[in-house]
């Protein structure tokens, strides 16, 4: 807890340091009191009782408290008036804002609380405890209790932490990483969006800052919170309809080109989620993944040309032996053909080649009923990786 005091003018001493020292003040005094003497110490006495009985259960005139004078008053009276002069601080609203949002809130809801009452039974219990004597020199001197206090307003460091959290509460939010949605069978892009977080701990300081400073306004520190993933991830996306038996290409979210394809047997079905391109091979080696099997009959290998398997292309998925490549049994395509992979016209797969990259999401779905179809040229199973081309460099088959 901290606190502030009001009214600055400065508390002078006791009332006997206040007596007047030898010189002309000192005789005058002595000339008052001699004078008053020659009256009679009956009516000096009986004029400083009346005056007594005049400020009983009241505060002796020279009482300040906050720059209030409550000289004449009783402890009811006084400590209206100075709650009365300290309403201003006390109620003043301070407004926390960040973009277009505002918060107000004054310092007393904040759990502020001030010693006025301590102060004027302060005040009360030095006009009680003021001797005779000294009365007799308010009385006849123009003395007064000069007894000039201050406010202290305490500002509870929890009610303002508490404040600053509510606002935290309403402003904090995660962000939101951009997804794609297929549910529906085509992609759609959830977008991202940017989270907050606010600095509690520095808006708690500036909010405690303000109340001490009579400031009025404070700038709620807010930072930034990036999505990890946003909707430049994607920008192209691919969409495999198994069934339907077509690719799409969408650009920022629209389809901008599509092909015929064949997807794989109902044996050998090409796989659905979502994954994306590893590697894009430039007329690759086929390999004979199963040469003690379906491939008894078919090459070790068969390299580059217009006779291999994987066409003039290949585009190797996340998933294990499946890719897109061409394939020059056209008239497979529209049909469920392949052991797993998409093929493609040679002709479409060198476009699909030349408009991607590596990291470029696949999403694939089952879209209709299936089409088998058996007769066909042979293409890789997804049992295994298959040996790349020996040209391999990585993103690209040289």
């Amino acid at each position: 807890m901290s606190t502030s005091n009001l009214d600055i003018t400065p508390q002078r001493g006791s009332f006997w340091s206040r007596i007047p020292k030898p010189g002309r003040r000192a005789a005058l005094a002595c000339a008052v009191l001699f004078g008053l003497g020659s009256l009679g110490a009956a009516g000096i006495s009986y004029a400083t009782m009346e005056y007594s009985e005049d400020y009983k259960g009241r505060i002796l005139p020279g009482g300040i408290i906050a720059g209030v004078s409550v000289g004449g008053m009783n402890q009811k009276q006084a400590l209206r008036a100075v709650r009365i002069a300290i309403g201003p601080q006390l109620n003043r609203q301070i407004k926390l804002s960040w973009e277009k949002k505002t918060w107000t809130v004054s310092p007393k809801e904040l759990g502020a609380r001030s010693n006025a009452r301590r102060i004027v039974r302060a005040a009360f219990a030095a006009s009680h405890d003021t001797t005779f004597f000294e009365k007799m020199q308010m009385r006849f001197l123009d003395e007064e209790l000069e007894f000039h206090r201050r406010v202290a307003i305490s500002y509870p460091k929890q009610g303002a932490r508490g404040f600053v959290e509510g606002i935290a509460a309403s402003i904090d939010e995660e962000p939101i990483d951009a997804a794609l949605d297929y549910s529906s069978g085509w992609v759609e892009i959830t977008p991202d969006r940017v989270g907050f977080k606010v600095n509690v701990k520095r808006a708690h300081r500036a909010l405690m800052r303000a109340l001490h400073n009579d400031s009025r306004k404070v700038a709620v520190p807010v930072a930034e919170l990036q999505p990890a993933v946003t909707q430049d991830s994607f920008d192209q996306v691919l969409l495999t309809r198994i069934g339907e038996n077509k690719l799409y290409l969408y650009e920022n979210g629209q389809i901008t080109r599509q092909w015929t394809v064949a997807t794989g047997q109902p044996e050998y079905m090409t796989p659905t989620g979502l994954y994306e391109v590893t590697e894009l091979r430039y007329e690759p080696t086929w390999v004979n993944p199963s040469p003690d099997t379906w491939g008894a009959d078919l090459p070790a290998s068969i390299p580059p040309g217009p006779n291999n398997p994987l066409g003039v292309r290949a585009i190797n998925w996340s998933a294990p032996a499946i890719r897109f490549h061409g394939t020059s049994a056209e008239y497979s395509l529209g049909y469920n053909a392949s052991h797993g992979c998409v093929r493609m016209a040679n002709s479409d797969v060198i476009e699909l080649y030349d408009l991607i990259d590596v990291g470029t999401p696949i999403v694939s779905v089952i879209a209709g009923p299936l089409k088998p179809l058996y007769a066909s040229a042979p293409d890789p199973i997804p049992t295994a990786e298959t040996k790349r081309s020996s040209e391999s460099n990585g993103k690209k088959d040289a």
